[in-house]
């Protein structure tokens, strides 16, 4: 009998589609509420950049955001823009979890993951909406977790609405049904706040005029936000150059640009992965219709702040217009052979920093969080080269560890800039730009980022340098009694600052009876509060000659004047007597003025301020400058000691150092030697009995032993 024909079985197939329930479990994914709205907001703008790189940018882009102000139902999250839409067809795919229309080497859009990611943690429906201008109605869908994992499949129906207007154009995402806990969150004042203060910063680079890529509107619950500026000196569209003299490397601007250009190289926009120079096959995938040569460049700027501050100084690394990492300090740490050391900031005693700036670098990779840039991306690698150079940003154990010359831009701001403590001497703040009273010049920084008309250049951070420029250069010449007979232009001001008629044909004493010379005291020319009194002063202060008619009488040594009503003039003789003690500054004399008119104001009133209070709150917040501070003087202590040291050590014979370094106890000797090891600054710990080097190393470590 023959064999029957065997028939062939159809393959079998398994079905991956995976289950509804996939998409509110991507909700679980840990991300803060600020980089939800952050997603959504990015979608916005990758519609824009995509409508840019079509030359069709949208004539003023703006997104709007919407938050729920308290935790009653029903609340919700929208992001609206004015982009070019959506087809329906264009709609259906964009919200598919993995997904994604754009390129992602030129948008913000990463993996097509962020809008599912972003919706799922905040709320359990969404509806999106979108049209185009050519659309004759709106195109919407609905993304409901619990009608879907009931049905147990992806279908929802394709929904409409009606245009008012036939030109609107773009697209509106609403969160309902929003999680307790986000609700929660979303619905403080303080909260919201924060959020806003993070997007400032984080969108700051197209929050502005002329942004980059491009310029965009922004605003949450109708509060337009503002992008966060840095205040820096010398910024060229403010200030002007800032310039500074370093002894080894010459002429440092202040503000540097960073603009290097670097050959293209192909990438495969499948894998989404850069390749070798020449290559045209990806290695992952085998393609070749997928590569594409892209553009590489790393550009932006580096500066200096006109502040200090133990948490808001560093590098922001941007991708696309969006800061990827905010105010990153990795850029200042030196990595070799496994080891992190810090290299800035090391020279001030509470470690504050003031070197800033931002780098866009577009063509390197990102987590898919987008908070930080992938280290192990060659582009990273090359940025870092090309912003702070090869080696230690210290030029002295970079020689010694074989580095060549370093002229990168951070490199060259280090040097000039890494102290926040000038050296004594005259010019010695000019040459460093430190303002001396640092809470002053954070305070001018808050009026120059909310926009006050005065604080926009670097003018007023200047007038406070030059002026502790001016009294180191009378204290090193010995002229701190005369200085009150001195004019201006004799006090290395301009001529033009002399008062009008000037000195010609007339002696002196005919001169100062006519126009007395006054010079500002920009340190104490400001607005003074007082809370506990709740009274205000806008005070204008003048170093003033002795025979000025405004002193009533040459034995005063100060006087405070009322020009108007809550004007004053502060008028001071530097010079006088009064001034002789360490005890008793210009500040001193102002705050007790100002004590003194505040219970005037309240005389026959109940009160609980006492002139011993008013005074005390005043110069807590106004004399900080003169405050003893145990942290500054162990710094200058120390410094003292390792210069008293450098001095003997070249100095000293064999000798006599070698006797020095035997009589420290053996425990001491031990932790110099120890020093030296970690250090490397000898080639032999036996010599160092042979040499002044040990006492130097001695008290260089005085900061971390005391």
């Amino acid at each position: 009998m023959a064999n029957a024909r065997k028939t062939k079985q159809p393959e079998r197939q398994f079905d991956l589609q995976p289950h509804p329930r996939i998409l509110p479990m991507l909700g679980e994914i840990n991300i803060e509420s600020w980089q939800c709205i952050a997603e959504l907001i990015d979608n916005s703008l990758d519609a824009f950049l995509s409508a840019k790189d079509d030359g069709q940018l949208t004539a003023t882009p703006n997104i709007v955001v919407s938050l729920p102000t308290t935790e009653t139902h029903p609340a919700c999250v929208t992001v609206k823009d004015n982009g070019p839409g959506m087809s329906a067809e264009t709609l259906a795919n964009a919200v598919k979890a993995g997904w994604t229309s754009n390129d992602p080497f030129g948008h913000l859009g990463l993996f097509g993951m962020g809008f599912n990611i972003a919706t799922a943690r905040l709320g359990r429906v969404t509806q999106v909406w979108s049209t185009r201008e050519v659309d004759d109605q709106w195109h919407g869908l609905e993304i409901d977790f619990d009608r879907l994992g009931e049905q147990g499949h992806f279908r929802t129906p394709a929904l409409t609405r009606p245009k008012v207007d036939p030109a609107t154009q773009g697209t509106e995402v609403t969160i309902t049904r929003l999680k307790p806990d986000h609700l929660s969150f979303l619905a403080k004042p303080g909260h919201r706040g924060r959020i806003n203060r993070q997007l400032a910063r984080v969108y700051s680079s197209m929050l502005i005029p002329n942004g980059e890529p491009m310029s965009v509107d922004l605003k949450v619950n109708t509060k337009q936000i503002l992008g966060h500026r840095h205040c820096v000196w010398g910024d060229p569209h403010n200030s002007g150059a800032r310039v500074v003299t370093h002894n080894r490397y010459g002429q440092i601007d202040a503000f540097r640009k960073v603009d290097e250009k670097l050959p293209d190289r192909p990438f495969c926009t499948k894998c989404w992965t850069w390749l070798p120079a020449n290559s045209s096959m990806c290695p992952d995938c085998g393609g070749t219709s997928s590569i594409r040569r892209r553009p590489r460049r790393v550009h932006g700027w580096i500066g200096v702040q006109r502040f200090l501050d133990a948490n808001d100084y560093g590098v922001d690394f941007l991708r696309h217009g969006r800061k990827i990492e905010v105010a990153s300090h990795e850029i200042f740490e030196w990595r070799e052979d496994g080891r992190k050391e810090v290299e800035y900031p090391i020279d001030d005693p509470r470690r504050r920093g003031r070197l800033v700036g931002e780098i866009h670098l577009d063509h390197c990779r990102v987590h898919y969080t987008k908070d930080r840039f992938a280290r192990d991306d060659p582009a990273w690698a090359q940025m870092i080269r090309i912003v702070r150079g090869d080696g230690p940003l210290r030029p002295t154990k970079a020689q010694q560890a074989g580095y060549a010359e370093n002229q990168a831009p951070l490199f060259l701001l280090f040097q000039a800039f890494r102290r926040s403590k000038p050296k004594k001497g005259a010019g010695s703040y000019a040459n460093s730009l430190v303002v001396p009273d640092n809470q002053r010049a954070q305070e001018m920084a808050e009026r120059y980022r909310a926009g006050d008309a005065e604080y926009q250049s670097d003018k007023k951070w200047w007038a406070l340098v030059l002026e502790e420029d001016r009294k180191e250069l009378y204290k090193s010449a010995g002229n701190e009694d005369e200085e009150d007979e001195l004019w201006p232009e004799e006090r290395g001001q301009p001529k033009d600052a002399v008062s009008e008629g000037g000195r010609e044909g007339k002696t002196p004493d005919q001169t100062r009876e006519a126009t007395p010379p006054r010079e500002p005291i920009n340190s104490l020319s400001r607005d003074y509060r007082d809370e506990t009194t709740n009274t205000e002063w806008e005070v204008s202060a003048y170093e003033v000659g002795r025979n000025d008619p405004g002193l009533d009488d040459s034995t005063n040594p100060w006087r405070l004047r009322q020009v108007t009503a809550g004007r004053y003039e502060f008028l001071v003789q530097i010079g006088h007597s009064a001034f002789a003690s360490a005890t008793m500054t210009p500040v001193d004399g102002l705050l007790a003025e100002l004590s003194w008119s505040a219970m005037d104001r309240l005389r026959g009133q109940e009160t609980s301020a006492t002139f011993g209070s008013v005074l005390a709150s005043l110069r807590a917040r106004y004399a900080g400058i003169n405050r003893l501070d145990a942290v500054e003087l162990n710094a200058d202590a120390a410094a003292a000691l390792r210069a008293v040291a450098g001095s003997l050590s070249n100095t000293l014979s064999r000798e006599d150092s070698k006797a020095l370094f035997q009589e420290l106890g053996a425990s001491e000797r031990e932790a110099i030697l120890s020093r030296i090891r970690r250090q490397r600054i000898m080639p032999s710990v036996r010599s160092c009995g042979d040499s002044g080097r040990c006492l130097r190393t001695r008290f260089g470590s005085l900061r971390a032993t005391r």
